[in-house]
């Protein structure tokens, strides 16, 4: 039984696409080469949002940035609000810190 639901879900064909993050902008991105090939409709919707904190709040959670040898970012906004955060606490970033991003774009941005 489950085998023949599987099989009916395989066959089912993808019609909307629901894309969990802003509208790029611009008509040349991937998705929309996409949609135009498979004839998808595709309806962004941003799930995620990164808001920075005040530093004071920051303090409270008595996170030791300079104790970190790497930090990971995710967004664009991540890469301000953590310089942010830095500059308004007046912590200095060691040399020898890495630095990991999620995706080529905001890798970019970082440099």
């Amino acid at each position: 039984m489950i085998k023949n639901d599987l099989k009916k879900a395989a066959i089912k064909s993808v019609q909307r696409v629901l894309i969990t993050k802003p509208k790029p902008e611009g008509v040349k991105s991937t998705y929309f080469d996409l949609a135009k090939k498979y004839s998808l409709s595709l309806d962004f919707h941003p799930f995620i949002v990164v808001e920075g904190i005040p530093a004071k709040e920051f303090r409270k959670q008595k996170i030791d940035i300079a104790s970190y040898s790497a930090v990971i970012f995710t967004s664009r906004n991540a890469i301000d609000h953590f310089f942010r955060i830095c500059d308004e606490l007046k912590v200095t970033v060691s040399h020898d810190t890495k630095y990991f991003c999620i995706t080529e774009s905001v890798a970019l941005y970082l440099q």
